[in-house]
Order: C-alpha cells, then structure tokens, then sequence
C-alpha cells in the first residue's frame, strides 16, 4: 500500500513537471484545454521573492463574486508551495483567466475564513479532501483581489 506522502511527493513531481507546459498549453488555448475537465483554472504570475524574476503557475481557483480563492495545497507536501512564499514577500501578482490579464493582490484568508471556504473547495474539487490526510501543516487559502 502506497502512503499518502508518497503519493503526494507523486502528485507533486508530476505537478512540477507538467508545470511550464501547462502554463504554455494554458496561454496557447486561451484557457480552452481545461474546459473538457469543468475545471476553473487560471495563470498566476509572481515575482520570485529571491529572484525578482516573473514565475508563473497554472492553479486551480475557485470563484468568490468578483474575487478568486486558490489554495496552497502543494499536493500534501510537509511545505508551501513557492508561489505563495513569494505573494507573501509580495502581494501584488497578475492572473490571466481566459482572454483577460487582471493585476490582483493576494490577501490570505483568516483561520475561521479559511474553515468555513474549506467544504466548498472539497465540494467543487474533491481531491481536495485528501490533502490535510498528507500533511501536518495548514493548508492556506488566498482571495485574489483585483487591484485598483
């Protein structure tokens, strides 16, 4: 039998190395290619908080009025993923959804906040729902806001 952390080191690996293309595949579509799988998914670009450079990731987000809720899952992995350790040294990022590029700024969501949007991410994703199974650590939630 196979241990949730082993198959979040799996998920992860895959994740990182589907990466730069997803995001390809993502801008070359327009977003098209992930509408099969009913799945909202968008470009997050950061600055590297080491770097400076512009990194950009293809992560799952999930609808909040006008706002956009992602979660630093990281597959279950013991840390956060990079890109939320670089909207923390800087919160202002930019998303692409569709056609559209948007400058937002990331606000993360409180405890209580993120309990309470917790059952909906599980609800719309349900893999989710493994994710605290692989990990001791909390699991951030962030709203992006559009910037003014």
């Amino acid at each position: 039998m196979v241990s949730e952390q082993t198959k979040a080191r799996i998920q992860h690996d895959l994740d990182a190395r589907f990466g730069r293309f997803g995001v390809w595949l993502y801008r070359v579509t327009r977003g098209r290619i992930v509408r099969p799988w009913g799945r909202r998914v968008l470009v997050l670009t950061t600055r590297g908080r080491r770097t400076g450079l512009a990194r950009s990731v293809l992560l799952q987000y999930f609808p909040d009025g006008a706002d956009r809720i992602i979660v630093a899952a990281n597959s279950g992995r013991p840390t956060h993923p990079a890109w939320y350790h670089n909207l923390t040294a800087t919160p202002a990022a930019t998303v692409e959804v569709d056609r559209h590029r948007l400058l937002v700024r990331a606000v993360e969501l409180t405890d209580a906040e993120a309990k309470q949007w917790w059952p909906r991410v599980v609800a719309i994703a349900p893999s989710y729902a493994r994710i605290p199974e692989r990990t001791t650590r909390r699991i951030p939630l962030i709203r992006l806001v559009a910037a003014n």
